[in-house]
C-alpha cells in the first residue's frame, strides 16, 4: 500500500530541517513507463519523456483545474474540496510559494463543514500545513484525531513520524514508523526511517537511504527526487561532495528546478568556493517562483549573503531583507495564518554579532525549545547561550544536541567553541578532531546546511 505524506522542516545556516520543517513525501500519477536500469545506483529508473512530465507545476494546475470545474457544477461537494485543497498543497509543495499553502488550508476546512463525517483527507492537508508553519503540535493533534476514526491512517501516521522528527523526539518516531515498515517498506517509509537513523547517527542511514531508491515504483517523482536530495545531503556533511552533487543533479533530472535541489546544490557550490555559480544557482529558485512570497525566500538571501561575505562584500542589505521577512512571518504567529521561523530568525540575529540581537535571539529560543528539541534546535539554543556569555548552560545545551548521537560536523565544532570559552582546551580538541572525522574539508565559515 502507498501513502502520500508530507514533512516539511525550515533551513538553517549551519545546520538545518530542510531538514526537518517541511520534509515532505509526494507523489504523482503513475503514467511513466518503465526502462531498462542504467549503471548509475542512483539514476531513476523510470523514464520521463512523456507531455508535460518534466514540469511538475503544470501537472498540477491541470489536477486544480479539473476540480475548480467540478466545483463550479457543485460547489458544495465535499469530496471535491477536499481534493482541491490536497492539489492546492502540492502545488505549494512544487513552488514554496505561501498562497498556495494558504488556498490548501482555506479549502480544506471548507470541505470539513461540507462533509464532516468522512473529511480525513481534508484533515491530513490541514495537518500537512501546520507542519509547514512548524505548528507541529497541531500536526501530531490532527494526525492523533485521525488515527482515532481511521487507525490504519498510513498518512496520519507519517504525519506523527516527521512532527517528531522535528521535535526530536526519536523514541515517539521509531514507535510510529514500525507499523509502516512491517506493512508496506517502501519508498516513503524507508526514506522515514533512514532520517530517524541519520538523527541518531546510525551509520545504517546511507543503507536505508539507498535501499529506499531501489525501491522507488515508477511515478513517484516527488518523493524519488526527494530522497536523493536528503543522501546527498548525508554525503555533504561527510565532505564527499562529488556524491553529493551526482545525487543532486539526478534530482533535478527528475524534478527539473527543484526548489530544495537547487538551493542545496548552491550551498555544495559554495562550500567549493565556486561563489558565482552558487549565485546563479539560488537565482534559478527566484525565478522560479518571481510572481508571489515563497517560504524559501529568506533562506535564499541569507545563502547570497553568506556568498558576498566570503567575498569580502557588503552583504547586510541581503540579511536585512531576510530579516523583514523573518520577522513578518514569525510575528504573524500560526493562529494568523504566519509560518514562523524563530529559529531562522534567531539565528540570523547571532550572525549579527551584537549585544542586542544575542539578547533577543536567546530569547527566541527559550520559546522555541518548549515547543521542539531537536538537535537543530538544542544547537542553535546552545549558540545563543554562549553568546549571552551563560557558558555553563550553553554547554548543557550542546551535550543535549549531541546525545541523540547525530553526526553533523557543525555540532561539533560549536560545542568546541564553546569549551574553549569555557576554558576546557584538551574537550575542545576533542570536538574539533570529531568535526574533521566526519568531514575532513569543513570549515564552519563556508558551511551552508538547509534541513527539512
Amino acid at each position: 500500500m502507498k501513502f502520500n505524506s508530507f514533512w516539511h522542516s525550515p533551513w538553517l545556516i549551519a545546520p538545518i530541517v530542510l531538514v526537518i520543517s517541511t520534509i515532505g513525501i509526494l507523489r504523482s500519477n503513475p503514467i511513466f513507463t518503465s526502462q531498462s536500469k542504467v549503471p548509475n545506483p542512483h539514476a531513476y529508473a523510470f523514464e520521463l519523456n512523456l507531455p508535460g512530465t518534466t514540469d511538475r507545476k503544470q501537472l498540477i494546475q491541470r489536477e486544480i483545474e479539473l476540480y475548480q470545474t467540478k466545483l463550479q457544477q457543485d460547489p458544495n461537494s465535499g469530496l471535491n474540496l477536499s481534493d482541491l485543497s490536497n492539489a492546492y498543497w502540492k502545488m505549494g509543495k512544487a513552488t514554496g510559494e505561501v498562497s498556495w499553502y494558504l488556498l490548501a488550508e482555506e479549502t480544506a476546512n471548507k470541505a470539513i463543514v461540507a462533509l464532516p463525517f468522512h473529511s480525513s483527507n481534508a484533515k491530513i492537508v490541514l495537518a500537512q500545513v501546520a507542519q509547514a508553519r512548524h505548528d507541529f503540535k497541531t500536526a501530531i493533534s490532527i494526525a492523533q484525531s485521525i488515527l482515532k476514526a481511521k487507525p490504519n491512517s498510513d498518512e496520519a501516521r507519517s504525519i506523527l513520524v516527521t512532527s517528531a522528527i522535528a521535535t526530536g523526539d526519536l523514541k515517539m518516531a521509531q514507535t510510529q514508523i514500525k507499523p509502516l515498515l512491517d506493512q508496506s517498506p517502501n519508498l516513503t517509509t524507508l526514506t522515514l526511517q533512514a532520517l530517524i537513523e541519520e538523527a541518531q547517527g546510525k551509520p545504517s542511514a546511507i543503507d536505508t537511504f539507498k535501499l529506499a531508491i531501489e525501491t522507488e515504483e515508477v511515478g513517484e517523482v516527488g518523493p524519488s527526487a526527494l530522497v536523493r536530495v536528503l543522501l546527498g545531503r548525508h554525503f555533504y556533511r561527510q565532505g564527499k561532495l562529488d556524491r553529493a552533487e551526482e545525487l543532486y543533479q539526478e534530482a533535478l533530472r527528475i524534478l527539473p528546478r527543484y526548489p530544495l535541489a537547487l538551493m542545496y546544490q548552491a550551498a555544495l557550490q559554495t562550500k567549493r568556493g565556486q561563489y558565482a555559480e552558487a549565485d546563479r544557482t539560488y537565482d534559478q529558485v527566484i525565478a522560479y517562483s518571481q510572481q508571489s512570497t515563497n517560504i524559501y525566500d529568506h533562506t535564499i538571501l541569507r545563502g547570497k549573503a553568506k556568498l558576498k561575505q566570503l567575498k569580502n562584500e557588503p552583504y547586510d542589505d541581503l540579511l536585512q531583507q531576510a530579516e523583514t521577512l523573518l520577522r513578518k512571518e514569525t510575528n504573524a504567529g500560526h493562529e494568523n495564518g504566519g509560518f514562523g521561523h524563530r529559529r531562522e530568525l534567531a539565528q540570523l540575529l547571532l550572525e549579527r554579532n551584537s549585544k542586542q540581537n544575542a539578547v533577543e535571539a536567546l530569547t527566541l529560543m527559550q520559546s522555541e525549545i518548549k515547543t521542539r528539541q531537536d538537535a537543530h534546535t538544542c544547537s542553535t539554543l546552545a549558540i545563543a547561550l554562549a553568546a549571552n556569555d551563560r557558558l555553563p548552560e550553553a554547554r548543557n545545551a550542546m551535550q543535549s544536541a549531541l546525545k541523540s548521537g547525530v553526526q553533523n560536523p557543525e555540532f561539533f565544532m560549536q560545542a568546541a567553541k564553546i569549551e574553549q570559552k569555557i576554558g576546557n582546551t584538551q574537550q575542545a580538541k576533542t570536538y574539533e578532531t570529531k568535526a574533521k572525522t566526519i568531514d575532513p574539508s569543513f570549515e564552519i565559515n563556508q558551511q551552508i546546511e538547509f534541513g527539512f
